[in-house]
This record gives C-alpha cells, sequence and structure tokens, in this order.
C-alpha cells in the first residue's frame, strides 16, 4: 500500500508540474486572418482563428480585422483587431466574428479559459462587442456590452437572459481580462477586471463549452475591439492524468482492503 500511496504522491506531482510548465496559452502575432495568426506558449506558430464578417447596411459600409494597436496606452500593445464602420448613418456598420475551437478538447470541471478583452466606442442602439463560449450548436455563454446603454456588460446563458454582470461601467479603451471556470456540470463562474473594478457572476450553460468567439457588431467608427493572450488552465491532459491515477488508487485500495 506504501508503494502505491508513493506512486499516487509523483503521480500528482508530475502533474502538477506539467500545469505549471504547460499551460495552454496563445499570443497574437499577426491579424487573425494571416496563417499563423500567433504563437503557443512554447513560441511555436499557431493558426488559431477563423474571422467571418458580415458587410453592413451598404457598400460604403463594412468590416474587418488588422494587427496593431489602435490608441495609447494603458492598452494590450499590439494586438488583433476586429473593427466595423459606417458612411451612411449610425447603426448600418458591419460586423466582425473571429471563432476558435479549443485545441484541448471541450472543457472540463476545473478548467478556465481567460482573454484579454479592450474596446472602443459602439454605436447605438444595436453596436455590441463581446465574446461568447460555444457549445456545438451557437452560443452557450456571452459577455458584452451594447452602444448607447444601458452603462453596463451584461451576460447571457442558459439560465438567464441580458443580465447585468456587476457594477463595472463601461471601459473605454481601459483593458480587462475575462475569465471562465467550469464549476460543475453545466455551471460555471465568471470574472471580468481591471484597474477600474471587477464584474463577477455565476450560470448554467448547456451543452459542452467547445470553443469561442469574439465580435465588433455594428460596432461603427473608432469601435475596433482588441483581443489578446487567450489561456486554458491546467492543461487538459493534466486533468486526465489526475483523475486516471485516482481511480487506479481507488482500485488499488478496494483489492488491498480485500486481501486484509
Amino acid at each position: 500500500m506504501n508503494k502505491i500511496l508513493l506512486f499516487i504522491v509523483s503521480l500528482v506531482s508530475a502533474a502538477s508540474l506539467a500545469s505549471a510548465a504547460n499551460n495552454v496559452s496563445y499570443t497574437a502575432t499577426a491579424d487573425p486572418n494571416s496563417s499563423p495568426d500567433g504563437v503557443d506558449q512554447s513560441s511555436n506558430p499557431v493558426d488559431v482563428w477563423t474571422v467571418t464578417t458580415t458587410p453592413g447596411a451598404s457598400g460604403v459600409d463594412g468590416s474587418g480585422s488588422y494587427w496593431g494597436s489602435p490608441f495609447g496606452p494603458p492598452n494590450l500593445g499590439n494586438a488583433w483587431q476586429l473593427y466595423s464602420y459606417q458612411n451612411d448613418g449610425v447603426g448600418n456598420g458591419g460586423s466582425a466574428f473571429a471563432n476558435t475551437t479549443f485545441a484541448g478538447g471541450a472543457l472540463t470541471i476545473g478548467q478556465t479559459v481567460s482573454i484579454g478583452f479592450e474596446m472602443r466606442a459602439l454605436d447605438p442602439p444595436n453596436g455590441q462587442a463581446g465574446l461568447s463560449l460555444l457549445n456545438g450548436s451557437g452560443n452557450a455563454i456571452t459577455f458584452a456590452i451594447i452602444g448607447g446603454g444601458p452603462n453596463h456588460y451584461y451576460y447571457t446563458d442558459s439560465g438567464t437572459n441580458n443580465a447585468n454582470a456587476g457594477p463595472l461601467g463601461y471601459q473605454y479603451q481601459s483593458p480587462f481580462v475575462v475569465s471562465f471556470t467550469v464549476t460543475g456540470p453545466g455551471t460555471y463562474s465568471a470574472i471580468a477586471s481591471n484597474v477600474n473594478g471587477t464584474d463577477s457572476w455565476t450560470g448554467t450553460f448547456s451543452g459542452s463549452l467547445v470553443g469561442m468567439q469574439v465580435f465588433d457588431s455594428k460596432g461603427g467608427n473608432g469601435s475596433d475591439v482588441g483581443f489578446n493572450n487567450l489561456a486554458i488552465v491546467p492543461e487538459p491532459g493534466t486533468l486526465g492524468l489526475v483523475v486516471g491515477g485516482l481511480l487506479f488508487f481507488g482500485y488499488a485500495f478496494r483489492r488491498g482492503a480485500r486481501r486484509s
């Protein structure tokens, strides 16, 4: 039994080290329409995001993406940006969306996904900027803000629609980090925070969280939205290692108890 305990301790210790050393992360290095568009935690080039756009109300409105920093500090530094613009009236701008599928598979209990997020102005009444966690059929959890108010970020999930996420007001050119942690089967906790404050809430979701979408929807001129530093911790394989080890330990313990 002592050997089994030593094996489990070694296994969990190794998993902890792997988690610390091999956190899945992404840093943008180019337009999200490029290939590659960033690097992983080992500085290997990766192609993570796929961009789609809608054109706007007429030929003089549109949307797109680019690499750079459109405004001064504080900011995310050089990151990739989604933008929309309109030249024939407020609310007529196009929309830009960027999607990624988590390389390690659907998030499991105990995992956290986070991303840096920064925004500028949004046209009322329909301009929106934010991000969604995706299940197999669409948006499972959305965190966003609407141009023209209300002047707070909202969240939508399987249990609520457009709920106030907290006291954090409109963060014009002030970057913050949004993170989601899977806390149980179909449950999560979330935090959005920066130097100006914190929104935090809990909720429920349907399906499996398999990816993320970020968006600038009908934002209008000057609505550039930047994203960077996608991370998922702990690494997906590490959780399986620990759980597998504990299952083995339980089996071995039951065998040892029957022998005695």
